[in-house]
């Protein structure tokens, strides 16, 4: 009997329900999976899915959930008509607490608002943020906000960062990781008013915060936390998804030892998706066109980020800090 367990929404995603039960099965049959996943879908449909990847082991769950979800939805009325769907059956499963987790590939606002809505924020925090881990020169950086928002206030973006930095710390071992902000220049007074408000805010927030950071300064690995507006970081994220692609593209199939450790950490699919820090819960949205090595991935994400606890240490630190600055 497992401690963990991740709910997986069979038929969220661009190649859904293929790959994504295809990469439960690639997951459950790991020798290393310590976890049982729930396939939250039309159980005819993921039933005939098993039995294509000849599925036979104990390790895997079907939840009935016969509502489809497209990817052009509208997040409000998923959550109001679809109730039944595989996306919002696994976030109600967690709340529930019959999950420690939930994953989804489908639509990723779907997704944020039923993990909003149903999980509930942590320690006040305004607004969830999408956090991803990203190459650098040096070791794995947090990037957030990935793309759940847009036109954020500057006392959002400190929250991001403490959630960041939270983060950094349960999950990537990291011992007081650096902070930075991204920006157009390394200057207190560039960027837009807000960014430079933001600057000042966290200048005075419990963090090791170093200043401004440029695109550059984040791939050369200068912080291990780079905050950005959601707009921003969603652009930085997929530019750096697209220079892996150009390379894997220009080089083709290279077999050397740095060949292969490059593969591991620009290959978006090794790395489980983004987190959406700030809830009381764990959610993974992960691409609209995750593959089943994506999926597989997402999933022992999600086992680690129940296991480490993170929403409950964001709400400890961010508990302790508002609280001192309230007396």
């Amino acid at each position: 009997m497992h401690n963990i367990k991740v709910a997986l929404d069979a038929m969220g995603g661009d190649n859904a329900p293929e790959q994504v039960v295809k990469g439960a099965v690639l997951a459950a049959n790991d020798a290393e999976c310590d976890f049982e996943i729930l396939l939250c879908g039309p159980k005819a449909v993921v039933e005939d899915e098993l039995k294509k990847n000849n599925y036979s082991g104990s390790n895997i769950t079907i939840i009935d959930a016969p509502d489809s979800v497209a990817m052009d939805e509208s997040p409000a009325q998923v959550l109001k008509t679809k109730p039944k769907s595989g996306l919002v059956t696994c976030v109600a499963l967690q709340k529930q607490g019959l999950v420690q987790a939930s994953v989804s590939a489908g639509n990723s606002g779907a997704m944020m608002a039923s993990c909003l809505m149903i999980l509930g924020r942590s320690a006040g925090i305004a607004r969830p943020a999408i956090a991803c881990a990203v190459p650098t020169a040096k070791r794995q950086a947090i990037l957030l906000d990935c793309g759940a928002n847009v036109d954020e206030k500057p006392s959002v973006l400190v929250d991001f960062a403490l959630c960041g930095s939270v983060y950094a710390e349960a999950v990537m071992g990291y011992e007081k990781p650096t902070v930075g902000l991204v920006n157009m220049g390394e200057e207190e007074k560039k960027g837009t008013e807000v960014l430079q408000e933001t600057h000042q805010l966290l200048k005075q927030a419990p963090l090791n915060f170093i200043g401004n950071i440029e695109g550059r300064d984040l791939i050369k690995g200068h912080a291990d936390v780079a905050v950005a507006p959601g707009y921003a970081g969603n652009v930085i994220l997929k530019i750096m998804e697209g220079f892996y692609e150009l390379a894997c593209e220009t080089f083709g199939e290279v077999n050397t030892e740095k060949s292969k450790e490059f593969n591991r950490l620009w290959d978006y699919r090794n790395h489980g998706g983004g987190l959406l820090l700030g809830l009381n819960g764990v959610g993974i949205i992960t691409h609209g066109r995750a593959d089943s090595i994506a999926i597989r991935h997402s999933l022992f994400t999600a086992c680690k980020f129940a296991k480490a606890g993170v929403p409950a240490k964001i709400e400890a630190k961010l508990s302790a800090i508002k609280g001192a600055s309230a007396t």
